[in-house]
């Protein structure tokens, strides 16, 4: 039984070899699709193995007619007669699960879930088993029929529905572009784009044909003949649907490729980065002490304190920029927001610095106004390099006398800038007691109100109430400002410090919750304005904002904890100026964890869909192409008893070749180029990350000609073959051998 067994698989090995490889494949993707992860990813192969598998059980039951009717005549029915036919593809399924199985798993493949690769891999020997027991049914009468005389069978409304059913899911998935779709219609609607095409690949076949065999040469004619036949065009569905996919993840590795670049590049300018220990000024004079002319060395400290685009930050020296960097990032998606580099140079410089205290005491002359002495509090807002401060003054003057207190500045080592003023009189009142009559303040005047050297009467003040509490009262004049605080008891004054704020770049990711602002290398709050937005910046990529590094570091001040000190260093440095600042890596080590983080297997994912579709695609037509040989010997033989010349069967063969290797190509490339177009953006690709410069999909010349040129050349290479009779096997005495026999 078991030699049997193995001869009946043997002499059929040309069919149940394709059938093994079938199995194998969608197993081999079972394993690596959900050993990755991405189980997804084995939707749209398993959408094109159902058009392979059932074609391969069908040529298997073709085959075995014969024998099939055979069995009936020795008495087997029902189980026993299934029984007996189904151990031949079984062996196939076995041999293509532990193929499928074994060398993802010797490639170092991460391990599957045994329960959906065996959920897999039954369903693809259930589809071919089913089809071959379809195949062998029917009376015994015409089960001993020769395969050549077997009579054609009605498509039935079920076969006639597919292509409907198809085109329908093909409009539907061009409809739901969306990048929200789940993963696993993502990935099957370029699949089912590509049946579409082929269907309506296999209609134009067919119209061709009837226009070839109208045609008065006898080559023509011949051809349109062949081609009118249904399985002239089989496989071709697959055929295009496969090529469709390949060239759709070989355009979207081709976009990820090109972004693992530009993100390269856009995130480290230079080629070569030096890590930098020490102080903002530290790193500056090193650069400039290593690199007077500013040829080849430019300081940059970066700074990503968290994943928000508000919080990254990049400083760059921008006197050095155009020299060291220059158009380097031009072709990019940065380009635009590296050329404005210069301009944020040009404009800091310009920039009025703002004042700072001098001094180390905050003296204040001030007059009460009311009945009674109150106690009273004075907070000066500041800000320094050492951080936010408070500096403070108490005092309980007598109405209507002129007092002068003063303090010590605290956190003001540096100097101080001011923030604003916070004045409060008695003891607060809650909202429940507002309209008390005793809740009311009286009027304070100041006429002195010094910071370390600061006349802080000499700049504008307005309230600035942090709730819903009734409003104090602002009243200034010449060397004069007369506070009432709020009926709550305090009122806060905030100054205008737009006439110092620093120019910044910005993507258009970032947004300020309380208005631009510029931190200093030390984190030292500044105003700022939006010199301009980009798509991209260098450093930051597309998340973040990009300032001057002179005009943002404090002297005598350190960096913020999260802050990386950086040498970028132009590719053709000499070494011994990169010896002076340390030693140089390359730059696209700034970039790897990005990549890393986003990429997550990107290039195996899409090399999966790529192998496999274009493997299942070839099967596709192998399958029904060993059929189509035989019987085009079976055709040749004939020809040549009724004398037809060998030139016009040559021409028979080129026109069928032509017809169907062009009509492969042309839909492929017509139906990638709308799969590219309209769907390539869902995909998901990319995992998102702070700072992520976009990905760009749009179409790739040499994805698309790719994907028609695997078409054009299996359709073509396939039909060449099924029409290349050996002169030996078609002699005409072959047609008396298949009579007797």
């Amino acid at each position: 039984m078991t030699s049997r067994l193995v001869a009946g698989w043997w002499a059929r090995r040309g069919t149940h070899l394709p059938l093994a490889a079938a199995i194998a494949l969608v197993t081999a993707a079972t394993v690596l699709a959900d050993g990755g992860g991405r189980p997804a990813l084995l939707a749209p192969l398993v959408l094109l193995a159902a058009g392979v598998l059932p074609g391969a059980g069908l040529a298997l039951g073709a085959a075995r007619r014969q024998e099939a009717a055979l069995l009936r005549l020795h008495g087997r029915r029902g189980v026993g007669w299934v029984t007996a036919l189904v151990a031949e593809p079984l062996l196939s399924a076995v041999l293509g699960g532990l193929a499928g199985t074994a060398v993802p798993l010797a490639l170092g493949a991460g391990s599957a879930s045994a329960g959906l690769t065996a959920a897999v891999w039954l369903a693809a020997t259930v589809t071919v088993v089913t089809a071959m027991v379809v195949a062998v049914r029917g009376p015994l009468t015409d089960l001993l029929r020769p395969g050549a005389a077997e009579r054609a069978r009605n498509a039935g409304t079920l076969a006639a529905l597919v292509p409907v059913v198809v085109a329908v899911a093909a409009v539907v998935a061009l409809l739901r572009r969306s990048s929200t779709a789940p993963d696993v219609w993502a990935f099957t609607a370029p699949a089912v784009v590509g049946l579409a095409a082929g269907l309506l690949t296999t209609a134009a076949v067919r119209l061709l044909a009837r226009r070839l065999a109208q045609r008065p040469g006898l080559g023509p004619s011949l051809a349109g003949h062949r081609l009118a036949l249904p399985r002239a065009s089989a496989g071709l569905p697959v055929l295009v649907g496969s090529a469709v996919l390949l060239g759709c993840a070989v355009n979207t590795a081709l976009a990820v490729d090109d972004w693992a670049r530009d993100t390269a590049v856009v995130t480290s300018p230079t080629p070569l980065v030096v890590t930098y220990d020490g102080s903002a000024e530290a790193l500056v004079e090193a650069t400039r002490e290593a690199d007077p002319e500013g040829r080849w060395l430019m300081a940059a400290i970066r700074v990503f304190e968290d994943d928000r685009p508000v919080s990254r930050r990049v400083y760059l020296d921008t006197e050095r920029y155009e020299q060291v960097v220059g158009d380097d990032l031009d072709g990019t998606v940065a380009a635009r927001g590296s050329a404005l580099v210069g301009d944020l140079g040009t404009e800091a410089a310009a920039t009025e610095p703002e004042p700072t205290s001098s001094g180390r005491r905050l003296t204040a002359r001030l007059t009460l106004g009311g009945p009674r002495p109150r106690a009273l509090r004075l907070d000066v807002l500041t800000v320094s390099p050492s951080g936010v401060g408070r500096q403070t003054v108490f005092a309980r003057p007598e109405p209507g006398r002129a007092t002068t207190v003063s303090a010590d500045l605290v956190r003001c080592e540096t100097g101080c800038r001011v923030t604003g003023l916070e004045v409060a009189i008695g003891f607060p009142c809650g909202a429940d007691r507002w309209a008390q009559p005793r809740c009311q303040r009286p009027p304070l005047t100041f006429s002195e109100l010094d910071l370390g050297g600061l006349d802080l009467l000499a700049r504008p003040w307005t309230l600035d109430e942090p709730d819903d509490r009734p409003p104090g009262e602002v009243t200034a004049a010449p060397e004069r400002l007369r506070v009432r605080p709020s009926s709550a008891g305090t009122s806060y004054l905030v100054t205008d410090r737009s006439p110092w704020s620093v120019p910044v770049l910005a993507t258009d990711t970032v947004v300020w919750p309380d208005g631009p602002e510029a931190p200093t290398t030390a984190g030292m709050a500044r105003p700022a304005r939006v010199l301009a937005t980009a798509d991209a910046l260098p450093v930051v990529g597309a998340a973040g904002s990009v300032l001057d590094l002179a005009t943002s570091s404090v002297m005598g001040t350190g960096t913020v904890a999260r802050a990386e000190l950086l040498v970028l260093a132009h590719g053709g440095t000499p070494a011994d100026v990169l010896a002076r600042v340390g030693t140089p890596r390359p730059g696209s080590e700034l970039s790897r964890e990005v990549v890393r983080a986003a990429d997550d297997g990107v290039a195996d994912r899409f090399a999966l869909l790529a192998a496999g579709g274009a493997l299942l695609g070839l099967l596709a037509i192998v399958l029904p192409a060993a059929r189509t040989r035989r019987e085009r010997t079976h055709e040749r033989a004939v020809l040549r008893l009724v004398g037809v010349r060998r030139a016009d069967q040559r021409a028979a063969d080129r026109h069928g070749l032509v017809v169907v290797a062009l009509a492969s190509g042309l839909a492929t490339v017509a139906a990638t180029l709308l799969v590219v177009v309209s769907l390539s953006d869902a995909l998901p690709v990319l995992a998102a990350g702070p700072g992520q410069l976009p990905l760009d999909t749009g179409p790739r010349p040499l994805a698309i000609l790719l994907a028609g040129a695997v078409a054009t050349a299996l359709a073509g290479v396939t039909t060449w073959w099924t029409d290349r009779v050996p002169e030996r096997a078609s002699l005409p005495a072959r047609l008396r051998e298949e009579v007797t026999t």
